[in-house]
């Protein structure tokens, strides 16, 4: 991918006039933070520790689902908690499931279709 961005690099920086160039720097800038950005959430999304918490994410989500359907006696205090760990597991599991493979993928096509033209 980075061979891509140092071929645009040299298509859209050289030889245009000085507004072109300010604008092909800006789009190439934000390529490059969306992959370095996309990177790193895939090294993220591998790591052992980051399995492991969205691991222990569904299964709380699981057991707090599962009480509140089996539990009808409970106050509303305790519903409202079982709500908020219930936010608190998806916030932590969307965060986990971004599709940052995907992105890239986007990404480099975008990239290739901007050296084609």
């Amino acid at each position: 991918m980075q061979s891509n961005l140092e071929r645009v690099k040299e298509i859209f920086l050289t030889g245009v006039d000085e507004e072109t160039l300010l604008d092909n720097q800006e789009r190439i800038l934000e390529w490059e933070k969306s992959i370095v950005e996309n990177e790193a959430i895939l090294n993220w999304q591998d790591h052992d520790i980051t399995k492991m918490v969205v691991k222990k994410a569904k299964e709380s989500y699981r057991d707090v689902s599962q009480t509140l359907y089996q539990n009808r006696e409970l106050t509303d205090r305790q519903k409202y908690e079982m709500w908020g760990k219930q936010d608190a597991c998806l916030f932590i599991l969307s965060l986990a499931s971004k599709n940052a493979k995907k992105e890239l993928e986007e990404i480099n096509n975008e990239i290739k279709r901007a050296i084609d033209i």
